[in-house]
């Protein structure tokens, strides 16, 4: 059997303590059938390979005994490795990390750069764009009735 994948990220400990809560109420079947989703999108959201929403939060939590609240102070405790806080302080590290575009080499570099009429189809394809890079464009779309 192979080893069990510890959480690394924010949202894969949030989906941690949503599929821990679960387990005595029938774990991911019985998230599925709460929100009316595939077995595939229970488990991208419990992976944490996709987040879950505050709106979904607050359908799952009380139908597991908790509140959304609980939830994500549990996942920042287990996140930070103690307390709450030293959770939200690696958070926001994490994010301000992530959130800073990587900079050119050098200005000079960047002035070189080909613009995308410049470029042949083989390097439009390679670069980065939210078509290819969205992570949203393959889930299910949500159920607003």
């Amino acid at each position: 059997m192979p080893p069990v994948k510890k959480p690394q990220t924010f949202d894969e400990h949030v989906g941690s303590v949503v599929g821990g809560l679960a387990r005595s109420h029938g774990g991911r079947p019985f998230l599925a059938s709460l929100l009316d989703w595939s077995m595939q999108t229970v488990h991208r959201r419990v992976s944490g390979s996709h987040g879950f929403t505050v709106k979904e939060l607050q359908v799952i939590a009380p139908a597991i005994n908790s509140t959304p609240e609980e939830i994500i102070d549990q996942a920042l405790r287990n996140f930070g490795g103690g307390s709450k806080e030293d959770g939200l302080r690696k958070l926001i590290a994490q994010e301000r990390i992530e959130l800073v575009s990587e900079p050119p080499a050098s200005l000079d570099a960047q002035r070189k750069k080909k613009t995308p009429a410049e470029m042949t189809d083989d390097e439009l394809e390679a670069e980065r764009s939210a078509a290819s890079t969205d992570p949203e464009h393959l889930e299910d779309e949500p159920d607003h009735t």
